[in-house]
Order: C-alpha cells, then structure tokens, then sequence
C-alpha cells in the first residue's frame, strides 16, 4: 500500500489524474468497517497500513481476524521474519479484542507450536494450522492446558495428531494429511458435532480407529489409509450421528456401537483392486456387505459408480445377504463425470431394494 498525501486523511479529498481532486472514500469509512475489510487479507499488509497516516496506525491492532501466510514474505529468510511478525503482532494488538479467527500457514514447526500455545492461552474460539508446504518428518502437536472456548479447529500437513486434554467447546475438527498416532483420539472433546479426516494416514502397529464421540453428527473420512494396506479396523461409537461420509480404500473391518439408530445419509465412495490375490478381493466384497449392512438405519443413501461396480461383482454373495436398509427412502445412484449412470443389476437391485419397495431410485451428481 502506497503512503497518500496527509491532506487526503485530513481534509477528505486527493489530488488525481490532471490536477482533480479526488474523494478519499477509503479513509471516510469508519473504523469497524476498516477493520472488518482488513480481517480478509495477510495480516502484514493489514500491518502495513499502519504508514498511511496517523489514522491508520492502529487500526489493525483491533483485528479480531489474524492471517498469517509465511509465502507472503518478500525475503528468503521468511522463517525468521514470519517469527518475528507473528511475535510483535501478538505482542502489541489490543488486547481487549478477542481473536474470533486465527489462520496460519508456515513452515517453521517452533512458530505452529508458539502461536497453538496462544491461541489456547487467549480464547481463539477459531483455529487454522497449515504446514502442508513443507514436506519432510512429521512433527507432534500437543498441549498441556485444555480449552473451553476453542471451537474450531483445523489441522493440515505433516502434524502428530495424538491426545489433547479435555476441550468442552470444540465442535467441530478438520484433520488433513496429518498422522493419527493414538487408537482413540477422540473422545477429549465431548461436544465435538463434526469431524473431517481427510488423507490421514495411521501410526503403523495401530490396531486400527475408534471414533468414540457421543454428540457427533457428522462424520468424513476421505482417502485416509495405513500404508501398505487400507486401515485394519474402523469402530464408531457416535449414536447420533446423522451424516456418515466413506470415500477411499475399503477398511478391512468395521463396526458400529448403537447400531447408529439416527442415521440419515450416507455416501459411499470405495476404490477397490482386483490386481491382488484373488482371497484378498474376495475379502473386499465382503467388508463392503459388511459396512453396508451396519448402516441399516440410513433413509438416504448415495453410491460412487466404483462402489456399485464392486457391488456387482460380488454375484453370488449378495444372494445369500439380506437387505442392508430397513427404511430406505431415496437411492441416488451417483452417475461417471459426462456419463450415465450404472444400471443396477438384478441381485444388486434385489439386494438394495428388496424391503423398501417404495425407495425411490436417482442417478444425481455428487
């Protein structure tokens, strides 16, 4: 941001193109208005604005939105500067505005664990760490002190997600390509209503993932598996969950406590091989008519076309299952990009629909 003329701040108008003087509409703005626009973009040039005039010098330091993004520092030592920056932010912004938002994305692992540390320690209800950029051994990201105001909080790139202390306020946690390095990481947060894991990977020796959540409404867990082969074992115990995302590598067992009774939707979206031994496919089937049948309580349920692909393959498998659903309501058939959508096959139809007669049947894009 270019210094303008004191007059502009001082008077309200500007001298433009060909002499003219122009109205300095920014800078009538009042101060709530500022800030609320300054909350949208990196907090260093939020900083930087502190030169345009004695107005400006402290309006970012009431910023209830802190954006920290290391890539936007003009230098190649940006660790350091990024360190600096963020210490005399937090340092000197006014500290009888709460933080209602703090996002992060940087590289060095020492200001991840400093600003975790003062989010907690401040009240940020809303937290975002980003350390995908650096790619390299995965680190822990821990805490000694718990937090009831924290709601929000998302975690990406290479972090040690482990157990945290008791967070009464967190509802809602996002994890990405991070590593699950405890069985049960979970249930700390008792108020948790939606969980995001997204490409996460698991400590090896794991004996698979327990989800014990009693408040969970909504559950995602997309391409997330355990090197070299899917997940051993996913378990939930969430009874109210309402929504239940499955998309990636089929998990070798499954298993639901409170046969999740409230269930509404379901997606499924399963990749699955048939380069393996020809027992290991078959053990695909069966864990996918497995799965399928520990969500009977569904009322609305989308398929990937890879998930009814291997639907049909399974043949004669399905003859000797019963329904999966109870009291399903609508089957949306999800069709190929620029394709139709897969014909159900008879024992796949009989299989799916033979107690909801009245089911009806869709092929509608994700």
């Amino acid at each position: 941001m270019k210094r303008i003329g004191r007059g502009s701040y001082g008077y309200g108008h500007s001298h433009g193109y060909g002499g003219q003087e122009q109205e300095d509409r920014l800078s009538s703005l009042s101060d709530d208005i500022l800030i609320c626009i300054l909350s949208y973009v990196d907090t260093k040039l939020a900083v930087q604005s502190s030169i345009l005039s004695k107005r400006w010098e402290k309006v970012w330091t009431s910023l209830p939105v802190l954006n920290f993004n290391s890539a936007a520092l003009d230098t190649s030592v940006h660790d350091v500067n990024s360190d600096n920056l963020i210490r005399e932010v937090l340092a000197h912004r006014n500290k009888s505005v709460m933080i209602d938002r703090l996002n992060i994305k940087v590289t060095d692992y020492e200001i991840v664990a400093r600003v975790f540390r003062y989010a907690l320690l401040n009240n940020v209800s809303d937290l975002s760490i980003d350390t995908s950029e650096k790619i390299g051994e995965y680190h822990p990201i821990s805490c000694v002190n718990s937090s009831d105001l924290l709601m929000n909080l998302s975690l990406k790139g290479m972090l040690k997600f482990g157990k945290f202390p008791s967070f009464d306020g967190l509802v809602s946690l996002r994890l990405e390509r991070v590593k699950i390095v405890e069985y049960e990481p979970f249930s700390c947060f008792p108020n948790l209503e939606k969980l995001f894991l997204v490409n996460c990977k698991m400590e090896i020796g794991l004996t698979g993932l327990e989800v014990v959540a009693s408040r969970l409404s909504r559950l995602t867990i997309s391409s997330c598996f355990h090197i070299p082969i899917p997940y051993p074992g996913l378990v939930l115990s969430t009874p109210n969950l309402l929504v239940f995302e499955l998309e990636g590598l089929i998990p070798m067992s499954f298993k639901a406590f409170d046969g999740l009774r409230r269930l509404q939707t379901v997606y499924i979206d399963f990749c699955f091989s048939q380069s393996v031994h020809l027992l290991e496919f078959d053990q695909q089937k069966l864990n996918l008519i497995d799965i399928l049948g520990c969500l009977k309580n569904a009322e609305c349920v989308h398929l990937s076309p890879s998930t009814v692909e291997l639907l049909s393959l399974c043949g004669s498998m399905l003859v000797e299952e019963h329904c999966p659903f109870e009291d399903l309501k609508f089957l949306n058939l999800i069709p190929p990009p620029n394709k139709p959508a897969a014909q159900l096959g008879s024992s796949v139809a009989a299989y799916l629909l033979k107690d909801c007669p009245r089911a009806v049947v869709k092929a509608l894009p994700r």
